[in-house]
């Protein structure tokens, strides 16, 4: 049956602040990583968004891209509008445009009772929106069956709009497609075993997407092997990375690297800064780094918040 999670529809809050940001940002990987491929962001109660905000939006806009999908918005404000009209990386829905996002979301919670969407039009004329739907309908299933989807969409769709006039068509010819996929990459994500602050960092990146990526003790993994990402995850320890990690670090050639790394110290600190500084001195020159998050930890825990900044980190990276 089509599925309900190809497109989903998210309000933004009044307020899209820099802490907001990181909240917004989360809650569009959740959606991605349950499938959805056109997320439609709702700006209707929305007054203000920070640059923070509105960047957390290009990158996942950048990622739908890259992926054949699309971020949306709608029911914009036009001073919030003018804040994201310069960035070129989104699609501003009109009023039929919003209408057909209203159907699509109906469509949705009715999405085991037939095969596919196969197209949507929405026209408007003297304030009255006509909307066309073409089903598409499994072979096996009776005339009877069918009606009664056909029935259920129709009254659904009238009882949330109003001034709307429903057609659908229903169809059991389907053409077969392929779901989306990422890029294929070759991803590790490499853990030193110094704390637990530091499996719980390795693990909640690990969860970013949904993608099988190793994540590996590095002292159960070769420096030789070669990959298109390698995240390591380490303990900062005397202003450097820990002696796993560094052993590690000194072996590695020609790699892309993320560096996360847990301190007990402020992670905008300058030792903070000085012990990524010395980290990265491992390094052959041969290696590059694309990526790097200081995460603070507290009687050897992470906060919530901070796995959530670790997990946009590595989102972005990837």
């Amino acid at each position: 049956m089509a599925d309900s999670n190809t497109v989903k529809a998210l309000s933004l809050p009044t307020q899209v602040d820099a802490e907001a940001a990181i909240v917004l940002k989360s809650t569009l990987i959740k959606l991605i990583n349950a499938g959805a491929k056109k997320i439609i962001c709702n700006l209707s109660a929305t007054d203000y968004i920070s640059a923070e905000g509105a960047e957390e939006l290009v990158n996942v806009a950048r990622f739908l891209h890259k992926i054949g999908g699309e971020l949306g918005i709608c029911r914009i404000k036009p001073d919030v509008k003018a804040t994201l009209l310069q960035l070129h990386l989104f699609k501003f829905y009109s009023i039929e445009e919003s209408v057909a996002l209203v159907a699509l979301k109906n469509l949705v919670t009715y999405f085991d009772q037939y095969e596919d969407i196969l197209d949507l039009k929405v026209r408007m004329e003297n304030s009255i929106a006509y909307i066309e739907i073409f089903l598409g309908f499994g072979a096996d299933q009776t005339m009877q069956q069918v009606q009664q989807t056909v029935d259920l969409i129709r009254h659904s769709l009238e009882q949330e709009l109003t001034d709307v006039q429903v057609l659908i068509v229903p169809s059991t010819q389907l053409e077969k497609s392929s779901p989306f996929q990422l890029v294929e990459q070759k991803k590790q994500i490499i853990f030193s075993s110094q704390s637990q602050a530091v499996q719980q960092l390795a693990q909640a990146i690990q969860q970013t997407i949904p993608e099988d990526i190793p994540c590996i003790s590095v002292n159960e993994v070769s420096a030789n092997a070669t990959f298109d990402l390698v995240a390591v995850v380490l303990q900062i320890d005397q202003a450097t990375a820990d002696a796993e990690a560094a052993s590690y670090l000194t072996k590695l050639r020609n790699q892309k690297l993320a560096l996360f790394t847990v301190t007990d110290n402020y992670p905008y600190s300058g030792y903070a800064g000085e012990c990524m500084k010395n980290i990265t001195s491992l390094l052959d020159s041969s290696n590059t780094i694309v990526g790097k998050f200081i995460c603070r930890t507290t009687d050897n825990q992470i906060s919530e918040t901070d796995l959530m900044r670790a997990r946009n980190k590595y989102f972005d990276i990837i």
